[in-house]
């Protein structure tokens, strides 16, 4: 690991700039465009029916914060994941090796360094910390304050672990899924699964990936 930092080093791109993250983004978009097509219909209904044009703003005011809430409340529009120009989620030819950082519940960023990642309860601070998929669970940092089997840094961490096997793939160092899924197989339980359960909820093939990647 490089340590943390407290903003992005030059070159890196955030998740919600990735092409990656364009259909999530497409679909707050539309859901967006018919929740405000719903509210601005009852506003104007209020006012027609009841004459009084400033009680149409009651139902824009509701608006307002059901979109908030959609918006905070939608876990890939907020993955705390940055790659460099030469990681395959950017869709362009890798000419070097890659990086793959996360940040932190703190805001400061980390590189995820070598091997997979998982969730697991933190007992100090509350809510999740990110741990290393090995032998001795090796602490990261804290994550998120959701508890780890919540759903959505669930599927937040599907995409960290994607984003390492295919940056592996560019370094050299290939850790397959089938591999990693045997480590999961040969667990003792102390932690629940945390990764690759999701995927079809997500829409994103892991598999998929690593074989447009090789070519095949």
């Amino acid at each position: 690991m490089v340590g943390q930092v407290g903003s992005l080093p030059s070159g890196m791109r955030r998740f919600n700039q990735l092409p990656l993250a364009r259909p999530f983004i497409l679909r707050f978009v539309a859901a967006s465009g018919v929740l405000l097509t719903v509210v601005l219909c009852l506003c104007y209904v209020l006012a027609t029916i009841t004459g009084v044009v400033w009680l149409g703003f009651f139902p824009l005011i509701l608006g307002g914060f059901l979109l908030w809430s959609l918006y905070r409340s939608s876990s890939m529009l907020h993955v705390p994941l940055a790659v460099d120009m030469n990681h395959p989620f950017m869709d362009e030819e890798p000419i070097g090796n890659t990086v793959v950082m996360v940040r932190m519940s703190d805001g400061l960023w980390t590189d995820l360094g070598i091997g997979r990642v998982r969730l697991a309860e933190d007992e100090l601070l509350g809510g999740s910390c990110l741990v290393r998929d090995d032998e001795n669970y090796t602490r990261l940092g804290h994550f998120s304050p959701h508890l780890f089997q919540h759903k959505g840094i669930k599927k937040q961490v599907v995409i960290l672990n994607q984003a390492i096997a295919l940056r592996d793939l560019v370094n050299g160092a290939e850790d397959s899924i089938e591999s990693a899924r045997e480590r999961e197989e040969m667990d003792t339980g102390l932690l629940d699964r945390s990764w690759f359960e999701e995927e079809k909820a997500i829409e994103i093939e892991p598999d998929g990936l690593l074989s447009k990647f090789r070519g095949e």
